[in-house]
């Protein structure tokens, strides 16, 4: 075997070994599970958005808008409301009392809260 052969047949096995690691190890999405996301938003959401996502949470001086307002919430994506979750409040122009929490929660646990938020009644 020549060099330029053993060259390339060492780069298709790295590209391979590559490839098979990122096919490995990125597993698929799990659908959101709403009691997965029960608990993440009793630990980081109620102090400001309330046990019911009404607004008024305990910690929390400032006026918190319902996350259950009829003809808000609901229409919004959840591609956004996750955007909203992982970057904070400010980066959207809302809010800079609402934390950015990607490094808190990974994208799976802000869908699964985000189904829990789309459990509560409107009102």
């Amino acid at each position: 075997m020549d060099n330029r052969c053993r060259k390339r047949c060492r780069w298709c096995v790295t590209l391979g070994a590559q490839a098979w690691l990122i096919v490995s190890t990125t597993a698929p999405a799990m659908a959101a599970d709403p009691q997965r996301g029960e608990p993440m938003f009793q630990r980081y959401c109620t102090g400001c958005h309330g046990a019911d996502g009404r607004g008024g949470g305990k910690n929390f001086m400032p006026h918190v808008g319902a996350l259950t307002r009829k003809g808000y919430t609901d229409r919004l994506e959840d591609s956004y409301l996750m955007a909203i979750v992982a970057e904070g409040g400010e980066a959207f122009g809302k809010s800079a009392y609402m934390p950015s929490f990607k490094t808190t929660l990974s994208s799976q646990d802000i869908a699964d809260v985000i189904a829990y938020v789309r459990t509560f009644p409107l009102y």
